[in-house]
């Protein structure tokens, strides 16, 4: 998956990036890196596929709740605190 990341730092140590080489039409550099980004996006694609076939979105799903209910302990700790500070309670 690391491949189009070792293409980008590859660029500059490639022999078309040291001459003018034109590849249909355009650079040779650019070609290559609009390469790099459809390989990046492919290989994202991937490990999110890899990631939900192995169970991903229930994690997210039990993630989300917890972080939710963590949220709202907090707002209830931190307004319990505000109000016996100011004497309310």
């Amino acid at each position: 998956m690391s491949v189009p990341a070792l293409g980008f730092f590859a660029i500059p140590f490639l022999p078309f990036a040291q001459q003018p080489v034109l590849w249909l039409g355009l650079p040779a550099v650019l070609v290559w890196s609009a390469l790099m980004v459809l390989l990046s996006v492919a290989a994202l694609q991937v490990v999110e596929m890899l990631y939900l076939r192995a169970g991903g979105r229930e994690a997210d799903l039990q993630e989300a709740e917890r972080f939710a209910t963590q949220q709202i302990e907090q707002i209830r700790a931190a307004r319990i605190a505000a109000e016996d500070s100011e004497g309310v309670r």
